[in-house]
């Protein structure tokens, strides 16, 4: 049975626009599926490292917001939901453009959601992450 997001990318990007005024700089919510978003972060000089290329930290935080943008959508408004584990493997070395990251749900229940992301450069595949997230106790 297909798992329907409970938000959309108009009420994910206003929570995220409340929690985290400036993340629009570093990415963009470019599509969301039934089990999966994409996000895009914007090259900038700043995500260089020596050697010209996307550094790391950047590439972990592209995960890492891949996966609580998924994790909102599905789990719908837990803006409190925190990163329990982040996993990545950097397979390339990215391009100094654009990186697309896409997130899609492996799992998700009551307490936890995880999260598997793919990040590609100039359309190769660069870096790999598992991503999970913990979420807040319901209310009863």
């Amino acid at each position: 049975m297909p798992l329907m997001p409970k938000m959309t990318i108009a009420e994910i990007e206003a929570l995220m626009d409340q929690g985290f005024p400036d993340w629009r700089s570093a990415s963009q919510i470019v599509a969301l599926g039934e089990r999966d978003v994409t996000l895009r972060m914007p090259f900038r000089d700043q995500l260089l490292r020596p050697g010209g290329t996307i550094s790391g930290p950047a590439m972990m935080a592209l995960a890492d917001t891949a996966a609580y943008v998924l994790t909102l959508a599905q789990a719908g408004p837990v803006a409190n939901a925190a990163t329990a584990n982040l996993d990545i493997h950097f397979l390339a070395r990215p391009q100094p453009v654009d990186m697309l990251a896409t997130a899609t749900l492996l799992r998700l229940g009551r307490r936890l959601s995880v999260s598997s992301v793919s990040m590609t450069s100039g359309g190769e595949l660069v870096a790999h992450a598992t991503v999970t997230y913990a979420l807040p106790p319901r209310a009863a």
